[in-house]
């Protein structure tokens, strides 16, 4: 059998309890939140729970990583002394974790734009509603909470990989010292980011994307209108970058650095 894919097989079953139940846990909160809806007639009671469901799948990643590299450090002499090379330990992570996301969030997604046409019957006339605007407007949506999701994975694993290194040098005192990386690194960019240089790196090829605002007028009811918003591709490819940059330092340290 390919190496590889005994690699992505043993992912699967150490996190297949976790994709299993947060797949269940959203199908749940749904189903809940559709009831209330009928109960008390109201669309509304069923869209925002889901919607908000949806939107926390940026955080999906992070989590799923943090617990997947936590397992591994109560076996870590037999995750890292395997003749697989630790960039493909931590992408078969990587991929997994991926793969569930889109499982999950098509699910939640797939509620909410359910979700989302109750509304529309209840709260807009035909001709104030524009589909297509509202489906492009919601791939962007999922594209952004899927990209955000990835970001923050990777950074969870930096800092892991910062918490075990300390863990070798200065036990007690590892997560303090966690925490002041993750501040002062948080500073340091919050002060980058009010620079020019900042700007220059990513404020290049702005685009047109379209999105989508809602009006109440006191004649028509509510409304839908265009809402064009302006999005830098420099901040996703700046972003993009930092992203490997971080991926590979990571895996540098724990080929380096990190004992068992």
């Amino acid at each position: 059998m390919n190496p590889w894919i005994g690699l992505l097989r043993k992912e699967w079953r150490i996190s297949k309890l976790w994709i299993i139940t947060t797949v269940g846990i959203v199908i749940a909160v749904n189903i809940v939140a559709y009831l209330l809806a009928l109960k008390y007639d109201e669309p509304v009671t069923m869209f925002f729970p889901s919607l908000i469901v949806t939107c926390l799948h940026a955080f999906y990643m992070l989590i799923f990583m943090a617990l997947s590299l936590q397992t591994e450090t109560k076996r870590l002499h037999l995750w890292l002394q395997t003749p697989q090379s630790v960039f493909r330990l931590v992408s078969a992570k990587l991929l997994i974790a991926f793969g569930s996301l889109l499982v999950s969030l098509f699910v939640s997604a797939l509620f909410t734009y359910i979700a989302s046409l109750e509304i529309k019957e209840r709260y807009f006339h035909e001709e104030m509603w524009n589909h297509e605007l509202f489906i492009q407007a919601g791939v962007l949506a999922v594209l952004s909470i899927v990209l955000l999701s990835i970001h923050m994975a990777i950074w969870c694993l930096f800092y892991w990989v910062i918490y075990r290194i300390c863990k070798q040098m200065f036990p007690k005192l590892s997560g303090l010292i966690v925490a002041l990386i993750y501040f002062l690194l948080g500073w340091l960019f919050s002060l980058f980011m009010k620079t020019n240089v900042y700007e220059w790196l990513t404020g290049w090829g702005k685009v047109a994307m379209p999105g989508v605002a809602f009006k109440y007028d006191t004649t028509e009811g509510w409304i839908m209108i265009e809402k064009i918003e302006t999005i830098a591709i420099g901040v996703i490819v700046f972003y993009g970058i930092i992203a490997v940059l971080v991926f590979c330092a990571s895996i540098w340290l724990i080929d380096r650095k990190v004992e068992v």
